[in-house]
């Protein structure tokens, strides 16, 4: 589940799309233009470099929206924001969270995997889940400075280009902190179950978002989120909805911006996407190419999935 979140959390779309998830939306009467792209947050060496329709369509953008400020991600921010926010509570570490046989089970697969539990034991569970996670990832090469989030951040410094935050630190931390217990235990025991395979099964998934197998992608990621609806709801739809007067105030500004985040916050019928041409937008998917251009204004797709329900 956290590798489909984190990583990747991209491709429900069907039809002729970019490998990279990229839409443009135009307000018709200004000709205002902004581009919404999808991103893989943690990429390795060998993924690089990033695809030319990432380039491009920074290279088209005056002005840059992300999930986070990229200055909210130093060493000393982070800390910060971890002190905040908490990651311990009276009650609430994972050694107290977990019954007797939920532990027993938690730390034989830990130990299957090669991971030391009893480090992250006084953390809550969502925290000792990302911990955990992250630390099997960055053993396996991925990086989050490898990523398109702060490749772009990067780009966006080097020329002056200006750029924005979503949301704050804390308020994404907060996110995963106020999932219910049951949520939470789930999650780290899903997350605990995934680790043995975890390398292999990242590095598959990487190698689908590159190739642009769009089913693969929808099958997993189906498959992830099926029994964690809370999360889908509280990561995905939420946001999408909180985010969208900043994306039309960039539209409103009158110069092209990018905005980049998550892939799967721009899929479905609570997608990024979805919502702006519902306001009245004109939302197309970019065609994969050497040349940044829209496709043919169709209806927006939804995964079968989500038919019917919020997500």
């Amino acid at each position: 589940m956290l590798r489909a979140l984190l990583l990747l959390a991209c491709g429900l779309f069907a039809g002729p799309l970019a490998a990279v998830p990229l839409w443009s939306v135009e307000d018709a009467e200004s000709g205002a233009r902004v581009l919404l792209l999808g991103s893989v947050h943690l990429l390795r060496a060998e993924d690089q470099p990033l695809p030319e329709s990432v380039h491009t369509a920074y290279r088209q953008a005056g002005h840059v929206l992300m999930e986070l400020d990229p200055a909210a991600l130093t060493p000393e921010a982070s800390v910060a924001a971890l002190g905040r926010i908490g990651v311990t509570s009276p009650g609430g570490s994972l050694v107290e969270s977990l019954d007797a046989a939920d532990w027993e089970r938690a730390r034989a697969l830990a130990e299957a995997a090669g991971a030391d539990i009893e480090a992250v034991a006084g953390l809550e569970p969502w925290f000792a889940a990302i911990v955990l996670y992250t630390g099997f990832l960055a053993q396996a090469g991925y990086d989050p400075a490898l990523g398109v989030d702060q490749q772009v951040a990067g780009w966006a410094a080097r020329d002056g280009k200006p750029v924005a935050g979503l949301e704050t630190l804390d308020e994404q931390l907060l996110l995963f902190k106020r999932l219910t217990a049951a949520t939470q235990r789930e999650l780290f025991l899903k997350m605990l179950a995934e680790l043995a395979t975890m390398q292999d099964d990242t590095g598959t998934l990487i190698a689908e978002w590159r190739s642009g197998d769009i089913t693969a992608l929808a099958d997993r990621l189906e498959t992830e989120f099926g029994d964690f609806p809370e999360l889908h709801d509280v990561l995905v739809t939420r946001r999408n909805r909180a985010w969208l007067p900043a994306v039309k105030a960039l539209l409103a500004a009158g110069e092209t911006g990018l905005v980049v985040v998550g892939a799967l916050h721009l899929v479905g019928p609570e997608g990024l996407p979805a919502l702006l041409e519902q306001a009245g937008y004109r939302v197309t998917p970019v065609v994969a190419g050497d040349r940044l251009r829209s496709g043919s204004s169709r209806s927006l797709p939804c995964p079968r999935r989500n038919r019917g329900n919020a997500s």
